[in-house]
Formats: C-alpha cells, sequence, structure tokens
C-alpha cells in the first residue's frame, strides 16, 4: 500500500482541524441557542410571576424579606426586611455618599472688621491652589476673613474680587496645593422634580446637609437692593441664613448652582429657595481669576413690559415685547436709533411715555418679557454690538449695530414692571 506524502499528510490535519473548528462552533451555537432559549423561558416565568404578584413576590421566593418595594429617580429601591440584607434605601446610600464626597469641599467662612465680627456663611472650594466662592454679602463688612475647613484646620482668606449683582464674590487662599475641591456641573441640564443637595453652614451649624428637589428654573428674582438676576434655580432644599455662598449639587456631586437667597417675609426658610446657577458662576469666576472685575452689557433705555392694558390701551396687534419708554439723549441706544415714546402717562405710582419702540427681538432672540431681555443681555460685554429688532409703526424693523453701555447697579433699575 503506498504511503501518503507530506502534503497528503497536512492536507488531512488541515481537514481534520477545520472538521474539529466546525463541530465546536456547532456545539457553541448549540448551547447560546438552548442558554437564549431557557433564558427567555425563565423570563416568561418571571415576568408572569411579577404580575401576578409584584417584584416583592421575585425576592420573596428567593428567600429574601423585602418589607417594601419602590421607584425613583435613581431606580428601584429595596426597603429591609427582617434579613436585614440592606441597611439604607438605594436613595439614602447615595445622598450619604455625596455627602462625604462632597463635604471637605465646602468650608466655613467667618468675617471679621477691625472692631467686631461682621458675619459667617459657606462657600464652595473651586479650585485645588485655594480659590473659594461664595456670596458677596457672606462677606459683609469685613476686612479679614478666616476659612474653616472641614478638617479643622483655620487659614486666612484674602478677597480677588466681587460681582455686585449677582452677589457673588470670590477668595483666595495662599500656600496650599492638591485641595479636593467640586466641579462645575451643567445647569442648562436640570429638570424640575430632579433631586439636588446642599451643604453649608446654617446659623453657625456646621456641615449641614439638607435635600430637596428643583422646583423652577429661569426665575428672575430681584434684589433687596432692586437690581435683577435672572435664570436663577428654585429648590424646596431647606435653606437658612449661613446656607448662602454654599453649594447645590446634583446626584454625581457636580454644583449646580451657588446658594444666593431665600424668598421670605421672616428671612428664614419658609419653602422657597434661589440658587445662581452653575454657567454664571463659573462665568463670573473665571472673569475674577483673570480680570478681577465683571462687565456686562446693557442698554441705556428706560423700558416697560408689555402687559394686556398696555397693549390694549395702543391696540396693538402684538401682545409681548419691551416697550421703550425713554432713551438717554446721545446715547448708545439713542445713536443706534431706537426710538422713544411721546405720550405721557401715568402707570402706578411712574410716569411714562407710550408710543416709542417695541423691542420683539435682539440677534435673532425673541424677547417676550424682561425674563428673555435680561437673559440674553447678562451674556454680553459693554461696547458689544447688537442687532436689535424693534415693532415701529405697524411693522418690525431691523436694526444693526445697536452698541451696548456697561450694565451697573443704576441703570439695571430703568425697568418699570
Amino acid at each position: 500500500m503506498k504511503r501518503p506524502s507530506f502534503s497528503e499528510i497536512i492536507l488531512i490535519i488541515v481537514i481534520v482541524i477545520l472538521a474539529l473548528s466546525i463541530l465546536i462552533l456547532l456545539l457553541l451555537w448549540t448551547n447560546s441557542v438552548r442558554a437564549n432559549r431557557q433564558e427567555e423561558s425563565i423570563r416568561r416565568i418571571l415576568q408572569e410571576i411579577v404580575e401576578e404578584g409584584g417584584e416583592k413576590r421575585i425576592f420573596e421566593m428567593a428567600g429574601l424579606n423585602v418589607e417594601e418595594i419602590s421607584y425613583g429617580n435613581e431606580g428601584l429601591s429595596l426597603y429591609e426586611g427582617d434579613s436585614g440584607s440592606w441597611n439604607y434605601t438605594q436613595n439614602e446610600a447615595r445622598i450619604i455618599a455625596l455627602y462625604k464626597a462632597s463635604k471637605g469641599k465646602v468650608v466655613q467662612i467667618q468675617a471679621r472688621s477691625q472692631l467686631s465680627d461682621s458675619g459667617q456663611g459657606s462657600g464652595v472650594i473651586v479650585s485645588d491652589d485655594g480659590y473659594i466662592v461664595t456670596n458677596r454679602h457672606v462677606l459683609s463688612s469685613g476686612d479679614q476673613f478666616d476659612i474653616n475647613f472641614y478638617d479643622g484646620s483655620t487659614k486666612v482668606g484674602r478677597l480677588i474680587g466681587y460681582d455686585e449683582l449677582t452677589d457673588i464674590a470670590l477668595l483666595k487662599v495662599d500656600g496650599v496645593k492638591d485641595l479636593e475641591y467640586i466641579e462645575f456641573g451643567d445647569s442648562d441640564e436640570l429638570v424640575i422634580g430632579e433631586s439636588v443637595i446642599a451643604i453649608g453652614n446654617p446659623y453657625g451649624f456646621t456641615w449641614s446637609l439638607t435635600t430637596g428637589v428643583i422646583s423652577g428654573l429661569n426665575r428672575m428674582v430681584f434684589t433687596s437692593s432692586g437690581s435683577v438676576i435672572p435664570n436663577m434655580i428654585q429648590t424646596d432644599a431647606l435653606i437658612n441664613p449661613g446656607n448662602s455662598g454654599g453649594p447645590l449639587l446634583d446626584g454625581s456631586g457636580k454644583m449646580v448652582g451657588l446658594i444666593s437667597s431665600i424668598y421670605s417675609t421672616s428671612g428664614s426658610s419658609q419653602g422657597i429657595s434661589f440658587a445662581l446657577p452653575s454657567e454664571t458662576v463659573e462665568d463670573v469666576v473665571n472673569s475674577l481669576m483673570t480680570r478681577r472685575v465683571v462687565q456686562r452689557g446693557w442698554m441705556d433705555i428706560l423700558s416697560v413690559e408689555l402687559n394686556p392694558q398696555i397693549v390694549s390701551y395702543l391696540g396693538l396687534p402684538i401682545n409681548s415685547g419691551i416697550l421703550v419708554s425713554q432713551t438717554v439723549p446721545g446715547g448708545e441706544a439713542d445713536k443706534g436709533g431706537i426710538k422713544g415714546g411721546s405720550e405721557r402717562a401715568q402707570y402706578g405710582s411712574s410716569i411714562i411715555y407710550l408710543g416709542g419702540d417695541i423691542i420683539t427681538k435682539i440677534n435673532g432672540e425673541p424677547i417676550d418679557n424682561y425674563d428673555d431681555f435680561f437673559a440674553l443681555l447678562f451674556s454680553t460685554k459693554p461696547n458689544e454690538e447688537v442687532d436689535v429688532t424693534v415693532f415701529r409703526d405697524g411693522s418690525e424693523k431691523t436694526l444693526s449695530g445697536v452698541r451696548l453701555v456697561e450694565m451697573d447697579e443704576d441703570n439695571i433699575k430703568w425697568i418699570l414692571r
């Protein structure tokens, strides 16, 4: 019998290997099909159990005594039974973890003057080299600032600068490095109902935690000085004096807001509190770090927000926008072609002038009310030129290149509500 040649032996080996490979793949595929069918069968059985007895029935069959099951924004929450398998609900565990991770990034600020203690509040470490953001009013009339850290140490902070309009101040602790700091979150992504936590020092009770939800967005808040802050975040988290300057944190531990003010008649929390959105805070912090000042654009006009009474009285075909009562003679708005009114009228306790332009758009963005007006101008700079669309003599007209002036505490009050 003729012995196979070397090439024939190689061919036989290749055929055997291919056959074995095909057999192995066939077995794997068969097992996979069998496993998928078994998994699908188990899934159908579990679905039937859930439909008949609920999710709790599955845990009972597994020998786990679960008292209660509920759904939240973090998914399924299990409340412990006699087995003691869970010490906290999922939401509680999340909050505990957030607090542990964030508490060391919040400080207590004590402002002092040469004569007396001026005040105290909270602050947020926003860089590893010692920059701390807080509210301007926390610093009061103080000229010395003690920064108390969670680890018990105290250091002196120096004032870098502040923004009167937003009530944001920036401090710096020198000679430190590698500090843990809170990262800025995206306040534009917040939704009403989202859970948040706040950490601060209310009435001197240090590093206190409070929880709540986002109650409202894009709120326009009038401050005690008469200025206006747009895009504020409203929360029902329990905020009291001393929380000011502390962080409002989202579920990832990022700062989405800086606790700023309490809306109440008594000065203590009554369920409505506000925080500056992180977008505004980060912009102010960056400006103070680099230039030590914050500048914003503004229009040098006396304005009135349209309301049904004015619309009806003037017989206007539009029902939203900003009525220009007056312009500053020779000012930038005046030079840009914006016209004020000429018909004198009593408006509450004020005198306004009707018949002027009605601003309906800035840079193509609709301006329906003061919220839109403030929000758009808040991100502009002095001397910046904008295109202003106005309703005049029955039709819209766009005025190009209207130069903005600098927003300050005086001209921002040139509004009537």
